[in-house]
């Protein structure tokens, strides 16, 4: 059984606590129906055969809740910094040495967050191949398979509905580079190289 997770999530510039603690109830139902669908898979699977049709739905819906949980996990514990980059040096200088500046590739990850429709967008890191900013839709669809994840903005309308209106988009992304901890992407990065 999967745990929710705690965040230490005090004051978020841009964001009402209001916003936060909606975003984590959400996050919380993640957690929840991931547990249940499990449950209900392996209480279905005591009869493959007669419910080979239910588990099969369950667990494709199993890709949504589960990917939902684990992306809000990354979300959230990268959040309660003050946004500034200094101290993450080799995260910076190796973004900076791909995209041409790290200004160039956080514009990147901005007009890829102001594309049009709900999901993610993650800066991922390939080992062979570099850093990938890409679009993941829902939470299930997208997914460089096997990168691990740097940086995860939550672009669901639910993670900015209750301070920003869909059109403001743009400010919500400003509040969420405001409030990044660039140690925590600093110490994924280092993983990802070293695994």
């Amino acid at each position: 059984m999967y745990q929710e997770q705690q965040f230490s999530l005090l004051v978020l510039a841009g964001f009402s606590e209001r916003q936060v603690n909606e975003h984590l109830k959400l996050y919380a139902g993640y957690v929840k129906n991931t547990n249940l669908l499990l449950e209900k898979i392996q209480e279905l699977s005591l009869d493959p055969i007669v419910n080979s049709a239910l588990i099969a739905e369950c667990k494709r819906r199993l890709g949504f809740e589960f990917n939902g949980m684990r992306l809000h996990e990354y979300y959230f514990s990268q959040l309660g910094g003050t946004g500034d980059p200094t101290g993450a040096d080799a995260l910076y200088k190796a973004l900076g040495e791909q995209y041409g500046s790290f200004d160039a590739w956080k514009a990147e990850c901005e007009r890829t967050a102001l594309m049009r429709g709900i999901g993610w967008v993650l800066l991922t890191h390939d080992t062979h191949g570099g850093f990938h900013t890409s679009w993941v839709s829902d939470h299930e669809l997208g997914h460089l398979a096997g990168l691990p994840i740097i940086l995860a903005l939550d672009v669901w309308e639910h993670a900015y509905l209750l301070d920003y209106l869909p059109s403001q988009r743009k400010e919500y992304v400003a509040a969420f580079f405001a409030n990044l901890k660039w140690e925590v992407l600093q110490d994924r990065f280092i993983k990802a190289v070293n695994s």
